[in-house]
């Protein structure tokens, strides 16, 4: 039999895998589906940048301090351990997955497609190059009209895009605080199980990742949660 929080996180877990998986098993397409250059692509862009460099350092100091606030002092150092090894394999992983899977992202397929650019000679080049070529497109030569910070995030974001490092992010954030808050705390972690699958949507609408890309990211925060926890428990104890 699994103890309480065991199941807490299974469950936890399992809530945050469902929207990726139905839109997976669905096949259905976010990109291009809604006016990038209106406001449903603004509030997407505005959830992406949570989780993206240098937001997302923010993100992670307000989540960890009303967390910690929440936490009795004796778990707060678990709960900030759990956090940082998380998130270093999290960085870790995503750029060795990246290197291996190739696979390109949806929005450099779409302008390839509509003959802007050669997908293998793109991904051919260095990241200043990538971003070179997309500066070079001019608004009114693209096949869909682009909100100016959209087009700077395409040209920001050129590298590979398995597996979706924005939802590896929010993921493993989310579940760290939900293995430690819960069944303590239940808005918190219900608050990020939200903002957790909005991160996930903004970067389909975007066209900065596949269904598959944010699924198996959700899959793998999992992993380097639990392999993060046991860590901790280790280093700190059971506190």
């Amino acid at each position: 039999m699994l103890n309480t929080p065991a199941r807490v996180f299974i469950g936890y877990w399992l809530a945050l895998l469902l929207p990726p998986l139905f839109i997976w098993l669905s096949s259905a397409s976010l990109f291009p589906l809604i006016d990038l250059n209106g406001m449903v692509a603004q509030v997407a862009f505005a959830v992406t940048m949570t989780g993206t460099r240098p937001w997302g350092l923010l993100t992670t100091a307000v989540v960890l301090t009303l967390a910690c606030s929440l936490l009795p002092a004796a778990k707060r150092s678990k709960l900030l351990s759990c956090v940082l090894i998380a998130v270093v394999l999290n960085v870790v992983l995503s750029h060795l997955l990246k290197a291996i899977f190739a696979e390109p992202r949806p929005y450099v397929e779409y302008l390839a497609h509509a003959g802007l650019l050669d997908l293998q000679q793109f991904y051919a080049l260095d990241s200043q190059s990538r971003a070179a070529i997309l500066q070079q497109l001019q608004p009114a030569a693209l096949p869909l009209q682009l909100a100016p910070e959209i087009l700077r995030h395409w040209q920001a974001e050129t590298a590979y895009a398995f597996p979706s490092g924005h939802t590896l992010f929010s993921s493993t954030l989310s579940l760290s605080c939900s293995l430690c808050l819960l069944p303590r705390v239940k808005w918190l972690p219900l608050l990020l199980l939200l903002w957790a699958w909005l991160v996930g949507f903004s970067r389909l609408l975007l066209g900065m990742h596949w269904s598959q890309d944010v699924l198996a990211s959700a899959v793998l925060a999992a992993v380097l949660v639990l392999v993060s926890y046991i860590v901790t428990l280790r280093w700190l104890g059971q506190a």
